[in-house]
């Protein structure tokens, strides 16, 4: 299995138009981040972990693989954005599998009324409501949802085999913790070093990362108080954060 981050950053980039850099060192290009996204491929097949604003871009930097599946985390604009780059050549066949919880699949119709209007046949995206803890299949790879919470709203983390993803996070339950025993990698989403109300912090991580006990750990949608090399520095060596176009390998 080979996991290629997309984007490692948070909802405004890095940098971002108003921050800038914040505290990362701009000198160096692993500080420049855009929104979060990852595509997992095994088996001959391409499965995609949301799709923000530059997903186009992402995907073109990614050789432009054939998507198999598109699986959200939850609606926030930073993660689903770009859906309207995802519509294929209607040519080439079947519609794209897109696999969404019961609250976000209606924000997911809203940004692409244009296509599910009550006059408009979509024929683009196949959705496919997911339900926590509930396995289902894409292809031959089996895919866990496992639930999470996010602020005020709820998102979804997915484990696939040894993988695990878990961004847009602040609180999860026991049965969470226990649906994530036994990964080898987790890509976790951590924000920023302080207290955060909607994401948990890199103290909060580190306590996860040693509940769960993973071989590798990455932090992804950093923030701009998360500058590279000082992370290196500081985490075990075991935990490390990821950068655009990162790719890394689950044997």
């Amino acid at each position: 299995m080979k996991i290629r981050i997309l984007g490692c950053g948070p909802s405004y980039g890095v940098p971002s138009l108003n921050r800038g850099y914040g505290l990362c060192d701009p000198t160096n290009p692993k500080n420049f981040r855009l929104r979060s996204s990852v595509l997992i491929q095994d088996k001959g097949i391409n499965i995609l972990i949301d799709s923000g604003p530059e997903v186009r871009i992402q995907l073109l930097k990614a050789g432009s693989p054939k998507l198999d599946a598109v699986l959200y985390t939850h609606e926030h604009y930073d993660h689903m954005g770009g859906a309207d780059d995802l519509r294929t050549d209607l040519a080439e066949g079947q519609p794209l599998p897109v696999y969404l919880s019961d609250t976000a699949i209606p924000h997911f119709k809203n940004i692409l009324d244009y296509l599910f209007r009550p006059d408009t046949q979509n024929k683009t995206f196949d959705i496919r409501r997911i339900q926590p803890y509930h396995p289902f299949q894409v292809q031959d790879i089996k895919v866990l949802p496992i639930p999470q919470v996010h602020g005020h709203g709820l998102s979804m983390g997915y484990r696939i085999g040894d993988f695990a993803y878990s961004t847009d996070v602040v609180r999860m339950e026991e049965r969470a913790f226990q649906a994530l025993a036994g990964v080898k990698v987790w890509v976790l989403g951590v924000v920023t070093p302080i207290e955060n109300d909607k994401h948990i912090n890199v103290d909060m991580a580190l306590k996860w990362i040693e509940r769960v006990r993973p071989q590798r750990a990455y932090f992804t949608h950093m923030g701009a108080r998360m500058d590279y090399e000082t992370l290196c520095r500081t985490l075990p060596d075991y935990i490390r954060p990821v950068y655009d176009n990162m790719e890394i390998e689950i044997k």
